[in-house]
């Protein structure tokens, strides 16, 4: 079942023009499969404490691995994940304190050359994170531990979800720009 916003984003959808629309299809479907994998990790990070409790507090044999394991990939994977999905149905934080006391021209430039400077901070950090993602693979970087955790699973998560948020930054800045809207 759909959500209001979810149709509101679907009518806007259809008023695009036809490469945004292009951008924003892929960019959709990247953000469905982004959640689907941050939600499936949440529920990973539950069923795994769940076990250590159940090993700990019946067994009196806790897992020694899973606090590495959830805070290297679960918990980052169900917080970045999800940044571009939430920028997508408008639940994410926005503060309006501003836009809603300066003039509207004012406020559409703003938000227009805002959003072009955090498209480029977030296409860096999408570079930076693919690079470090590449070298980390390349050289079979490990952290030590009880269990020897590989480092490019990580910086993949991150390159992943920097790379979709900064598309739908970019799309939703062409698209409040052509369309003359004044909010992200």
């Amino acid at each position: 079942m759909a959500t209001l916003q979810e149709y509101k984003t679907m009518a806007q959808h259809i008023e695009q023009p036809s490469l945004i629309r292009i951008l924003d299809t892929f960019c959709r479907r990247l953000e469905n499969v982004l959640i689907f994998v941050a939600g499936t990790l949440i529920i990973c990070a539950m069923m795994i404490t769940f076990f250590d409790v159940i090993m700990r507090y019946i067994f009196n044999a806790p897992l020694n691995w899973f606090f590495d394991f959830i805070t290297m990939y679960l918990l980052p994977g169900s917080y970045f994940l999800s940044f571009s999905y939430a920028l997508r149905t408008g639940n994410h934080l926005k503060i309006d304190y501003f836009s809603n006391r300066l003039p509207k021209k004012f406020s559409a430039f703003c938000l227009f050359i805002f959003g072009i400077v955090a498209v480029g901070i977030f296409g860096y950090i999408t570079y930076t994170y693919a690079l470090r993602t590449y070298d980390a693979w390349k050289e079979n970087e490990i952290i030590y531990g009880v269990v020897n955790w590989l480092v490019w699973p990580s910086d993949f998560i991150i390159a992943i979800s920097s790379f979709a948020f900064s598309l739908r930054l970019l799309i939703k800045t062409i698209d409040n720009h052509i369309m003359k809207r004044s909010e992200l």
